[in-house]
């Protein structure tokens, strides 16, 4: 089946920044050398895969992958992105981590002829993380996240069953998905319902995070809706007779059915008690995480408007006092930055400048330092 990638336009500024928009508008904005360059902050494109995609292991090539015995693992202080990352590629198993979980944390361990699917266990567990499958793809996220991941897909499942089958082949349609450093995960989630035919409602629930790339194998698309909107503790109902999904909060309880969620290795879990789920309040500029970002050698005036316009914030420069000190706007900057605030973004990119900034709610004043 066909896979697709859900991308910005990529445009290369010595590094390149990448960053997709938060909404399917008709334009966007770009970190140009002037303002009217190209725009980067681009519509969602489809059919565009990554140049150095890898070729995942799926169904049963996927489990044995799992059995097998890593002959070493040996990392002293590597960041668990750096080290999951290297260890899917490597055994071309496709592993996503939860946007809760703080990729630069370090990892010391030391495992030999140990399989796959354990390693990853004891990798969970001594970073207090929970560890689940869906379909071909291994989930590192919080515990609770891990025990209802497989349940979200299930309960949308069950809520297609009797549908025409018409209806039910847009759920079942079989596709890759990926997406580029800083997707928004609202636009994921639109790019989605959009390709399988779908409207879909709810979408203020999901706070405005910037995420890293991530590549993922062929799936279905109650699985690919799943995968984004655990990291929400999300789920969905389906309504207008299957022609829209609508993102809700888990109910208070959630009784997890045997066979539904699945470890590692790919044993049905037996039944657990029910669990009270987490829920998160609704969407704030403290709640924003920028998952990764990359600037290099770009006019600071541009980057802070159009920094500002995707994360949604009102800016006001104080150009008649940066001007009285002497500071230009025209001055390069660059950034390089991972699972930051927006209050820490500003502060890497200010911090060569002299100037300051001041943040009440959505609203950022540029100043001089005093």
């Amino acid at each position: 089946m066909p896979s697709f990638t859900m991308a910005a336009t990529k445009t290369l500024l010595g590094l390149a920044v990448v960053i997709a928009a938060h909404t399917l508008a008709s334009g966007g904005v770009a970190f140009g050398d002037a303002e009217g360059d190209s725009p980067i902050f681009a519509d969602t494109k489809i059919g565009t895969v990554p140049q150095d995609r890898v070729n995942w292991a799926t169904g049963t090539a996927f489990q044995r992958q799992l059995s097998e015995p890593c002959d070493l693992l040996l990392w002293a202080g590597k960041p668990l992105r750096q080290a999951i990352e290297s260890l899917s590629r490597a055994r071309k198993v496709a592993i996503l981590i939860d946007r809760r979980v703080d990729p630069s944390q370090k990892l010391d361990i030391s495992l030999k002829n140990v399989p796959l699917g354990s390693a990853l266990q004891t990798i969970a567990q001594r970073r207090g993380l929970g560890v689940s499958r869906l379909g071909s793809v291994v989930y590192l996220g919080p515990p609770l996240a891990a025990e209802h991941l497989g349940a979200i897909a299930a309960m949308l499942e069950k809520d297609i069953r009797y549908l025409p089958l018409a209806v039910r082949r847009k759920y079942h349609q079989t596709q890759g998905l990926a997406w580029e450093d800083l997707a928004a995960p609202r636009e994921l989630l639109a790019e989605l319902a959009r390709q399988g035919g779908l409207e879909i409602a709810g979408l203020e629930l999901v706070p405005h995070d910037l995420w890293a790339a991530a590549d993922l194998p062929p799936m279905s698309l109650t699985d690919r809706l799943a995968l984004i909107a655990v990291q929400f503790d999300l789920a969905f109902k389906v309504a207008a007779r299957g022609q829209r999904v609508e993102l809700v909060r888990f109910s208070d309880k959630i009784q997890r059915r045997p066979g539904v969620d699945r470890g590692v290795a790919g044993s049905r879990s037996m039944p657990k008690p029910a669990v009270t789920a987490k829920t998160e309040p609704p969407a704030s500029v403290e709640q924003t995480r920028i998952d990764k970002i990359v600037i290099q050698e770009k006019p600071l005036g541009p980057v802070l408007k159009q920094l500002a316009a995707r994360l949604g914030l009102e800016l006001k420069i104080d150009e008649q006092a940066i001007a009285a000190a002497g500071i230009s706007l025209d001055q390069r900057v660059s950034v390089s930055i991972e699972n930051a605030t927006i209050d820490e973004l500003f502060h890497q990119l200010l911090k060569s400048t002299r100037l300051t900034f001041h943040r009440r709610d959505q609203v950022v004043e540029i100043v001089p330092v005093e």
